[in-house]
């Protein structure tokens, strides 16, 4: 883990909407409700990705696979590394409707909360 001086207004945001469980589409859907001017998908997905990609690699947001949701946290399969920038950096994870391969969810971790 490296040590942070601060975070982007986009790692705050999914570090904020990650304090508690929160599948990744409905990270998607808040940040495009989020502000004056809505994003496109194409703009959305890759600077949500990176925080999160960047947040999980600093330990302050972990991201887990779910079967179905809801469930208890200790039921999903850890995401992180090459596994979770491959998984993220599509556009089919953050999108609501039926997951093809599980459901993402984040969550803020203990460093992470401190943050908030």
């Amino acid at each position: 883990m490296r040590e942070r001086t601060g975070l982007t207004q986009v790692e705050y945001f999914v570090l904020h909407e990650s304090d508690g469980d929160a599948p990744l589409p409905e990270i998607f859907d808040a940040w495009l409700d989020n502000g004056a001017r809505s994003p496109t998908v194409e703009e959305a997905v890759p600077a949500l990705a990176g925080a999160l990609m960047s947040l999980t690699a600093d330990g302050l947001v972990e991201v887990r696979r779910f079967t179905t949701w809801p469930a208890p946290w200790s039921g999903g399969a850890r995401v992180e590394g090459a596994h979770l920038r491959a998984e993220v950096g599509g556009i089919d994870p953050w999108l609501p409707g039926p997951a093809r391969t599980g459901l993402l969810v984040a969550r803020v971790t203990g460093e992470g909360g401190a943050y908030l």
